[in-house]
């Protein structure tokens, strides 16, 4: 014991004589760092422009869980502040007079559910609002602050059990006497990562805003969702598709009196009608559009809350509102807003730009845009009352999510958070260099270079290609763990947006509709014939990864090149006749549907060719695929499929199955397995290109 203190004691002293920065150099990425990384989203500033309330996000390794807190920062800097530290608090909301957030508390036990709480910004004081056994979530304020609109789920009760149990003999427990058989009579019964939805139905309640008088808005077997009140508070829009379709994308608004009564439908001349909001005088603003063409921008529409007066702010196929940015720290950030200025002077929201998303200004008149951001990921914005100051959170290649404000009267930005700096401090990153090719249609097709960590002048290093998914997504300029574990292990890694991608307007992003995967295949393979010129990259050792659509891309391109040394396919999708038909996105017009391909059972459908399993036999690269066994976006049977014909051949080939998981385990599956995905992973990988 006396030794091992004097050691001790000599390391504390040989220790402090060393410079801070030989103590910490910094190191490689590695799966780990999920858990020490903060995950910051869905910044909402006060109405009065002085406040930003956020949700932080961390992993909790131990409990397999992600504890979500909500923290507090004025605007005009300073230390967050956490009001709570519960790891189950999301979805903040402001009263209009600013003294109040209203949260969404996750339950602590299983079975039961989520209920309003709201937080008095002065006093500290919490208070729960619901205590509904169907549970409550997602309020919204009305603009004289004193009701609260929000959503109740109701689920279907289980049907008797289907047997006389007199006749059977026995007296039946609590639980026999419910049957847990499923007799389903529509399509599109469940979601991924969801499980069954068919029997479950989000409702519209509303109450006072103290949490007294709560009632239900709108009951029965159809959905209702999005409420937003109207500038005199007297009625509640809501989105709402009250009939059966086997089209994924139509959709209605409507609008019911906020007191009660008989809702009322807006007219439109196209079958898919979003509500985003209403503007600061009667009229709703909406996105309307076709389900027909898997690549449309559908149209930006204000008209009166009947459909009349309707007036076409951005046309058809113009512009790309939201954000899709993919990568591996959090979903898409989606759409952001839109919020109304006074006077209508501009209207706040993002639009997909290339290789990044930006907060943008749009006349409400003329539908241009002024950008606000011009590079990295800008998403989760929320404006103040005046229009003075927007909120949002930003990410670049280096920089995980930060809360940002914006002057929006002088376009300057700063940065109010840095919950992450001490730890990317601590990390050797790579930084992903911009270069272009021209494709076989003469699209310009965007794409990176990320240099292995620890690079030596002269020396080659084994390269991956990753192929983003969607394929309606992007890569660009958000930060990516994954990728920086790839350079941290000593790969290069090349990243690439080839055609269907967003962000590079409408023809680039249609020009993939008919032929998913020959134009994919040329932009790939055209994106590595530049980066294997450069000098550290070593054209035998090429490695290609990708999930979801960037599965299908990557069997789709080991079926037709053997350029590659290893190969791995996450969540693929290898027959599109049976995906089309098994997927909880089965429709006529799913990956295209009869836009592309036709029907799958019709004579002549061009799904087998569009599909890699038809090029099974020419694969011959070794491969790792891997399927979350709850995945129904893409379907176990499509792994299946692959992986089967591919032993039959006699081909190098493993199948991981992962439990418990759905189709968005990079992204939000269990810490644990998320962990030990890239692990996994990496193994394949250093088998056959061994960095």
């Amino acid at each position: 014991m006396i030794a091992r203190a004097v050691a001790f004691c000599a390391a504390v002293a040989f220790a402090a004589a060393i410079p801070g920065a030989a103590l910490a150099a910094p190191r490689p990425v590695v799966p780990e760092d999920l858990f020490k990384f903060t995950f910051i989203t869905g910044p909402q500033i006060s109405p009065d422009g002085t406040r930003v309330v956020f949700v932080v996000t961390r992993l909790n390794g131990p409990k397999e869980t992600y504890d979500s807190n909500l923290y507090l920062i004025p605007v005009s800097g300073g230390e967050p502040k956490r009001l709570a530290n519960t790891g189950r608090d999301g979805g903040p909301v402001w009263s209009p007079d600013s003294r109040t957030i209203v949260f969404t508390r996750a339950p602590a036990k299983k079975g039961t559910r989520p209920q309003l709480y709201a937080y008095d910004v002065v006093s500290g004081r919490l208070r729960q609002l619901t205590h509904l056994k169907a549970g409550a979530s997602g309020a919204a304020f009305s603009h004289d602050g004193k009701r609260i609109a929000f959503r109740v789920v109701s689920i279907d009760p289980a049907p008797a059990a289907r047997i006389d149990f007199a006749a059977a003999g026995f007296r039946p427990k609590k639980d026999q006497t419910k049957s847990d058989v499923r007799v389903i009579t529509q399509m599109h019964f469940e979601g991924n990562g969801a499980g069954y939805t068919y029997d479950r139905h989000p409702h519209i309640w509303v109450m006072n805003a103290d949490g007294s008088g709560a009632r239900a808005l709108t009951s029965g077997v159809w959905s209702e969702g999005n409420p937003r009140w109207s500038p005199d508070d007297k009625a509640i829009a809501f989105d709402s598709l009250r009939y059966h379709s086997p089209s994924l994308g139509p959709n209605d608004i409507y609008t019911i009196p906020a007191a009660g009564g008989a809702m009322r439908k807006l007219i439109s001349n196209q079958p898919s009608n979003g509500l985003l909001d209403y503007d600061r005088g009667r009229e709703l603003w909406f996105f309307s559009g076709g389900v027909r063409d898997p690549a449309e921008f559908p149209a930006l529409v204000r008209s009166l809350p009947d459909g009349s007066h309707r007036k076409t702010v951005v046309p058809l196929n113009t512009i790309d509102f939201g954000d899709s940015v993919l990568a591996d720290m959090g979903e898409p950030g989606g759409l952001c807003g839109p919020y109304f200025a006074p006077h209508e002077s501009f209207v706040l929201t993002n639009v997909e730009e290339p290789g990044y998303s930006a907060l943008v200004k749009l006349d409400p008149r003329t539908g241009s845009v002024q950008q606000l951001t011009t590079s990295g990921e800008a998403t989760d914005c929320s404006m103040d009352e005046s229009g003075h100051y927007a909120a949002y959170t930003l990410s670049d290649f280096t920089h995980p999510r930060e809360v940002y404000l914006i002057d929006l009267t002088t376009g300057q930005s700063k940065r109010l958070t840095s919950m992450n700096d001490a730890f990317l401090g601590q990390l050797q990153l790579s930084t992903p260099q911009p270069f272009s090719i021209v494709d076989d249609a003469g699209f310009t097709v965007r794409a990176w270079f990320m240099p292995a960590i620890g690079l030596k002048p002269g020396e080659k290093r084994p390269t991956i290609l990753d192929i983003h998914g969607g394929p309606e997504t992007q890569f660009g300029e958000t930060f990516f763990h994954e990728l920086q574990v790839w350079a941290g292990l000593g790969y290069n890694v090349v990243f690439s947006d080839p055609r269907g991608s967003v962000g590079f307007g409408y023809p680039f992003e249609e020009a993939l509709a008919k032929h998913w995967g020959a134009a994919m295949c040329d932009d790939v393979q055209r994106v590595m014939d530049a980066a294997i010129k450069r000098p550290e990259v070593d054209p035998n050792r090429l490695g290609v990864a990708g999930g979801s659509y960037g599965g299908y891309a990557t069997l789709w391109v080991v079926g037709h090149t053997r350029r590659y040394k290893a190969a791995i396919a996450e969540r693929v999708v290898s027959n599109l006749a049976t995906e089309q038909l098994a997927a909880d996105l089965a429709s006529d017009n799913a990956l295209g549907g009869r836009y592309s391909w036709g029907l799958p059972w019709q004579a002549g459908n061009l799904y087998l060719q569009q599909s890699p399993i038809s090029s099974v036999a020419n694969a011959v690269t070794p491969l790792l695929i891997l399927h979350s066994e709850e995945d129904t976006r893409t379907p176990i049977d499509q792994t299946l499929q692959w992986f089967n014909a591919a032993k039959i051949l006699g081909r190098p080939i493993e199948y991981v199955a992962v439990p418990g998981e759905n189709h968005d385990l990079s992204r939000t599956g269990s810490p644990i397995h998320r962990v030990e995905r890239l692990h996994i992973l990496a193994q394949w990988f250093a088998r056959y290109l061994k960095p």
